[in-house]
């Protein structure tokens, strides 16, 4: 009984486990260009570029000028996917600000071309500049932020460009000299250009491509990542696009509430509620859950609907916030190349099948009906169900669960940093650290060269910090940390 209150003491440690670092102060004046830069490219893919769900902040720029080819997803793709894969980060990442000035020039010489082969060629060189960019951001993001700035970063890059999608109203109402899509991209990417400048003369804060193995446990919750993005990012919102009997103003409208609903249980729960990451993604399944059978049993009442528009915007917000923020202190946890590496190609593998099957659902006659995808995304939504305790149990038992809400992934061992949450002192974890190898009290007093009384006050004051009463209990709360 003894062992079973201690594992059940140390699950409810790692469920509600403190957020206290997860600090709006922990944002470093150092990376704000990383963390504005992150905010930004998202903004400008999620907003302008990308067709995910069919919702799009529509601008002349591309109507007019280049048609509607998926052929610029695909080299956007190309190049986001293999810049990563073939170059070290060092090399790639300062070069980003030539990329923004590619990108900013195309974008201005084509508002002079008209619809020509010319600006056909010209955006061909614009999207593979902004898979550079993308690709330059998403290495600072995982490679450098830490874990407080990726966790807010998230939050703003998944909430504005929903905003932005929701006031588009007023401004394709207003008559305004200037395309106001096409004025807020140019304003997007002179915000990347003063970033992308600072990554040139700060090379050294970008880690170098090192040989180091990440933990084979780490590999195994890459499925569950793709399954987030997809359902989440093209199946859902594709389904409420599909609907006929509401408006696609109503159904944006509470996707968009369903957002606010979204990154507010995010902070709630987790900043404040200390609600673990596994817990929130979880909570993400069930609200797809919910919002397929909402879309399933729509035609009964208008009602059902909007409501499965909320669940989805919230399943995708705290899905998307959850996924990108527990990959990105993985690995910066790591550091690990080939780990990162696999994580983009996983990437440019979901992004490929979405396009494919987002032409594929605009083709008529392979059209499926919103029932049918909504019964097969419950389908697949009940088997991570029935999966969720296995990618808990591997999530929970992994090396990097005690970074979950550290305001940063440490240096310093497993066993140190678990005692730093602790509160212990660096003179109590120097003797907690010889309290685990063994030594009594007396040999840790002639190790240290101090007193026996002091040694057995920083033991006591350790069990109390611990809330335990002997070594027996101190090595059975710590066991998952000491080295054998």
């Amino acid at each position: 009984m003894q062992l079973n209150s201690f594992e059940t003491k140390k699950f409810f440690n790692i469920v509600f486990r403190s957020a206290d670092t997860l600090s709006l102060r922990t944002i470093s004046k150092k990376n704000l260009p990383y963390f504005i830069g992150w905010i930004a490219i998202f903004i400008w893919l999620y907003s302008y570029f990308l067709p995910m769900g069919g919702f799009k902040f529509e601008s002349k720029l591309y109507n007019d000028n280049v048609g509607n080819s998926h052929i610029y997803y695909y080299i956007w793709l190309a190049a986001g996917g293999m810049i990563p894969v073939l170059f070290d980060g060092r090399k790639f990442v300062p070069k980003t600000f030539y990329s923004v000035i590619t990108a900013f020039l195309s974008f201005a010489i084509m508002r002079f071309t008209g619809d020509s082969i010319t600006s056909k060629v010209i955006m061909v060189i614009a999207s593979a500049s902004i898979g550079h960019i993308f690709a330059s951001n998403v290495y600072t993001f995982f490679m450098v932020l830490n874990n407080s700035e990726k966790f807010y970063s998230m939050i703003l890059a998944v909430f504005l460009p929903k905003l932005l999608l929701f006031v588009k109203p007023i401004f394709y109402q207003g008559q305004f000299a200037v395309d106001p899509p096409s004025a807020i991209i140019f304003i997007i990417i002179i915000i990347l250009a003063v970033c992308s400048y600072f990554y040139r003369y700060n090379i050294d804060e970008l880690p170098s491509d090192k040989k180091i193995k990440a933990p084979a446990k780490a590999y195994s919750l890459m499925p569950l990542v793709f399954v987030v993005l997809a359902i989440n990012d093209v199946i859902a919102p594709t389904s409420l696009y599909q609907i006929s009997n509401i408006s696609k103003a109503q159904i944006e409208s509470y996707y968009f509430l369903g957002i606010l609903v979204g990154v507010a249980s995010v902070i709630l729960l987790q900043r404040h509620f200390l609600i673990n990451i596994c817990n929130m993604i979880n909570l993400s399944f069930a609200l797809l859950a919910i919002g397929f059978v909402m879309n399933i049993i729509r035609l009964e009442s208008i009602g059902f609907g909007l409501l499965s528009a909320i669940c989805f915007g919230s399943s995708w917000a705290i899905g998307f916030i959850n996924i990108y923020y527990l990959a990105g202190f993985m690995a910066k946890k790591f550091q690990s190349i080939t780990f990162y590496r696999a994580g983009i190609i996983l990437s440019t593998v979901y992004y490929s099948i979405a396009f494919i099957t987002l032409e594929m659902l605009k083709d008529s006659e392979m059209l499926l009906s919103s029932t049918v995808m909504a019964l097969v995304s419950i389908c697949i939504v009940i088997i991570f169900f029935i999966l969720s305790p296995f990618f808990i149990k591997e999530l929970y038992s992994g090396e990097w669960i005690d970074d979950t809400y550290r305001s940063d992934v440490t240096a310093c061992s497993r066993l140190e940093a678990k005692l730093k949450d602790y509160r212990l002192t660096p003179a109590e974890i120097e003797v907690c650290e010889l309290l685990l190898d063994g030594c009594t009290l007396r040999q840790i007093a002639g190790i240290q060269s101090k007193a026996y009384a002091t040694i057995n006050t920083y033991c006591t004051s350790i069990y109390r910090k611990l809330n335990i009463n002997s070594r027996a209990e101190l090595i059975l709360i710590l066991q998952d940390y000491i080295v054998k």
